[in-house]
């Protein structure tokens, strides 16, 4: 057995135990693969390198253990439940190499019959995070009032939500009502 042959057989068991453990998407898988490549202090030119990866990351994907729509189906469903936004899970799934047209597919199927699914994952985030209508404390003054919703809107933003949402978020008052959002009754 060559030098080459060892290589890719420790690669390609270093990529199966990778895989066992977390969900990927074929970017990362690569990244991940030429990490460890350099590792095995190698003596290969930038051509074998590319050959190695680019066969066991084929042999991972025909096997369906890399599928870059599971996995960004997967990381949609994630993000909603921890109150993400549109905006946010875009940001987040091209940071791992993932197209928009998946993203875009990821999406619609994650959030299928759900027509307010942006208020949703802003009640999530805000329920999460004790702000608004689930602000805990009782308010002494009208400055205090103030200063939540400022930080409150503030923290929807950074989460990627449109103004238009974080006002609707903001407007209700009702923690039942809320609550019934939530469970997406209304």
């Amino acid at each position: 057995m060559s030098d080459k042959e060892k290589i890719i057989k420790k690669l390609r068991k270093s990529a199966m135990s990778y895989l066992a453990r977390y969900e990927v998407s074929v970017h990362q898988f690569e990244n991940t693969m030429k990490r460890k490549l350099s590792y095995l202090k190698a003596n290969l030119d930038d051509l074998d390198e590319i050959n190695i990866i680019s066969t066991i990351r084929d042999e991972m994907v025909l096997a369906k253990f890399i599928d870059d729509k599971r996995f960004a189906e997967t990381k949609v469903r994630s993000i909603r439940q921890q109150g993400g936004s549109e905006r946010f899970i875009y940001g987040k799934l091209k940071e791992k190499g993932i197209s928009n047209n998946i993203i875009k597919c990821a999406i619609y199927t994650v959030d299928e019959g759900h027509e307010n699914a942006e208020m949703i994952a802003a009640l999530n985030f805000i329920k999460k995070k004790n702000i608004g209508v689930y602000y805990k404390k009782s308010l002494e003054n009208k400055i205090d009032e103030f200063d939540l919703k400022k930080k409150g809107y503030g923290a929807l933003s950074r989460r990627g939500f449109s103004l238009d949402i974080v006002k609707k978020v903001f407007e209700i008052k009702d923690i039942e009502k809320a609550n019934l959002i939530l469970e997406d009754n209304v």
